[in-house]
Order: C-alpha cells, then structure tokens, then sequence
C-alpha cells in the first residue's frame, strides 16, 4: 500500500512495494561510470537514489525501463530528477528514450502516487556524443514531452 503523504524521496520510495529496498543514500544506487556525470555543489542537498532499471528488471524484464530517481533538495523543496542514460547519436535513440519517458509516466502513474507529490524533471544523459543540433526536431519533440536533454553531464543546482 502507498502512502500519499510521504515526506521526503526517501520516504516515498519506500511506500513503493518494488522499490521498498531500492533506496541508497546519495548517488549510491547509480552505477559507478555514470555518478561522474552527475555534479552539485552540496552533498547534504542530495537525499537519495533509485535504480529503477535493476529494481524492475526481474519484474518487468521487457518493459523499456527508466534507469534512475534522484531526490535533491533546494532551499525547502525536495525534487525528484529522474535521469536516463543512453546514446544520442540518431533519430532512433529520440524514439527509444521517448518510449522510455512514457514507460516511466505510465508506471508513476500507477504505482508512484507518493513520488508524484514532488516537483519533478526528466533529463537524457547521453551516453556518446550528442548528435542533435540544437533546433532540431528532435529536440523540439523531447522538449515538448518535457524532457532535458540529451546532454553529457547534468549539474544539479545548474540545470534543475
């Protein structure tokens, strides 16, 4: 059972049957190559991580799954920053990581009640080069479905 009044990332994390034991401080749930294209000036500001990718994977092993949660907290507000690692070399990859987008809206939407009640935003890290320029109409697609990105690195006070 959800609660809807969770209070901090950590805590709606765990209301969540599947993720219940995902939760890591910091950035510990992401895999190591890719905490080193994450920065923030303020380690306390973090509150946590999911690896949504390796919590679901057993549960749902065809489902194109959203890699990370990250909880971080500006001033009084906590944010949820959801966070996709993957290649951004052609049209393809915009398709594949807007599929995952919605994987990732649907699945909140049914199971993610308690991680909802924070503001949220969604960023493509790419995993090679970035080939979209900048006004394309791949980005305009990405940018419509409020997605960030794709770039190389994400500063968290920078960009959320």
């Amino acid at each position: 059972m959800q609660n809807k009044m969770a209070s901090t990332f950590k805590a709606a994390i765990q209301t969540i049957t599947f993720l219940r034991d995902a939760y890591l401080p910091g950035l510990e749930a992401l895999n190591e190559g890719d905490r080193r294209r994450i920065s923030y000036d303020n380690s306390r500001n973090l509150t946590g991580t999911v690896n949504l990718d390796k919590a679901l994977k057993d549960l749902l092993p065809n489902d194109p799954r959203w890699d990370y949660g990250i909880g971080y907290k500006v001033i009084n507000t906590e944010y949820t920053l959801w966070v996709e690692l993957h290649p951004a070399s052609s049209s393809r990859h915009v398709e594949e990581v807007l599929q995952k987008l919605r994987w990732l809206k649907s699945w909140l939407g049914c199971h993610g009640a308690a991680l909802r009640r924070f503001p949220s935003a969604y960023f493509w890290l790419s995993t090679d080069g970035v080939a979209l320029t900048p006004h394309s109409p791949q980005r305009r697609r990405l940018s419509q479905a409020g997605l960030r990105g794709p770039q190389s690195m994400l500063n968290l006070d920078r960009d959320l």
